[in-house]
């Protein structure tokens, strides 16, 4: 299972995504976006992503889950 983000329940704020900081293998990145309504976005990268649901467990906005 990886962790997908559900991208209209994130508010893609660097600095308070504690996931985004605590990821141990740096899966989840912040990417600056104009076309997105907050102006930016999170992304996790299923390649790096190995699974350990921290970042589940991190998300103060319950936007993270496991597929």
């Amino acid at each position: 299972m990886k962790a997908y983000i559900d991208k209209s329940k994130c508010a893609s704020d660097n600095r308070i995504c504690k996931p985004l900081k605590e990821c141990p293998t740096g899966a989840i990145t912040w990417i600056e976006d104009d076309d997105e309504p907050l102006g930016s976005r999170m992304e996790i990268d299923s390649e790096r992503c190995n699974g350990c649901r921290i970042c589940v467990e991190l998300c103060c906005g319950h936007c993270i889950e496991m597929k």
